[in-house]
Order: C-alpha cells, then sequence, then structure tokens
C-alpha cells in the first residue's frame, strides 16, 4: 500500500509538468526557467554553457550561469538579480525569462571578443587598456604583462552582459575560465 501510494504521488508530479514547460526546460515553479547552449572552442569543443533560474517569481529570481567543460564538469559559475542583468530585466514571467536566459548565453551574440588577441592594446605607460568610448577595464589585480600574456595567448574568450551596461570577458586558458576584465557599453 504505501510503495502504490508513494508510486502515485510521484506519477501525479510527473504529470503536473505541462508539455510546454518539459520542451522549453521550464522549472517546476516560481520563475523556473533554464537554458543551455554548446560553447565549441578549438580548445574544448564540447563545452557548455548553462543558466538558471529560480525564485518566488520573476521579480525575485535569481539567475545562476554555469559555463562547463566537455566532460560535464562546472569551470565557471556566477549569480546575478535578473533586475540588474540588462538582458534578463524586462523578464516578467516564466517564458520571457526563458527566452531571455537563452538570449543572455548564446555564444553566437559574443561578437564583441571571441579571442583574446582581440582585446583591446594596454599601451606602455598607459594606466589600462586604450578602447574608445567602450572602456575595458582588466580584472582585479591584472597588470599590463599578465594582460598582454592573455592577449598574446589568442585563446578562447566569453563575453556575457553581467550588469546594465557592462560585459564580463573570460578566457579559456589551459582547461580553466580566468575574469579578463569588463567592458562597458553606453548606456
Amino acid at each position: 500500500m504505501r510503495t502504490f501510494l508513494i508510486t502515485g504521488l510521484a506519477a501525479l508530479a510527473v504529470s503536473a509538468c505541462t508539455p510546454a514547460e518539459e520542451q522549453h526546460g521550464a522549472l517546476s515553479e516560481g520563475c523556473g526557467a533554464r537554458a543551455t547552449a554548446t560553447w565549441n572552442t578549438p580548445a574544448d569543443p564540447n563545452a557548455s554553457i548553462e543558466a538558471i533560474t529560480t525564485g518566488p517569481d520573476c521579480a525575485r529570481a535569481v539567475a545562476t550561469l554555469i559555463i562547463r567543460n566537455g566532460s560535464g564538469a562546472p569551470i565557471y559559475s556566477e549569480t546575478h538579480i535578473p533586475s540588474q542583468v540588462m538582458t534578463l530585466a524586462e523578464a516578467s514571467a516564466p517564458a520571457a525569462m526563458q527566452t531571455a536566459l537563452q538570449e543572455w548565453i548564446d555564444p553566437a551574440g559574443n561578437t564583441t571578443m571571441q579571442s583574446s588577441s582581440a582585446l583591446p592594446e594596454w599601451p606602455a605607460n598607459a594606466d589600462g587598456p586604450q578602447n574608445g568610448e567602450f572602456p575595458f577595464y582588466p580584472a582585479e589585480g591584472s597588470t599590463r604583462e599578465t594582460y598582454d600574456a592573455v592577449r598574446d595567448a589568442n585563446v578562447p574568450m566569453y563575453c556575457y552582459v553581467q550588469g546594465m551596461e557592462s560585459l564580463n570577458c573570460l578566457a579559456l586558458r589551459d582547461g580553466a575560465l580566468e575574469s579578463v576584465g569588463v567592458q562597458s557599453f553606453p548606456g
């Protein structure tokens, strides 16, 4: 009897998911949404990017970005408040959040800098890289030498919107992701 009750409850829980939720990867309640994308790089052609939101509703959700290597091990994660991320801020329902998450993580949308060789030059005697109206701020602790080493390595980069007016740029070196810095854009 007890086995039947547990089995029956499990079947009821599974049947509560609508086909649309299953198709779009929506999670079961509140502002649960999920998106995944493949990040094909020469260094790791099977790397993936995943974004998940959870919360009682989209106004109070959190969004987690996870990047995994080709074997599925996480190599980077960061949690954001969707209302503070330009790409996610307007999503007020799970279906809209699903669409926004997919756009947020899409590697094809990363046309700004796909390789570290595209990073702006940091001239000698300058305080930082020079990039005109789109300033680039190296990661904390970076020196011109460490920045130039990443730039010269010409490794894959993934930049994603991390606020209302900036991108966080990550370089894939030796199987690990490291933050290179933040590029701001006019808002």
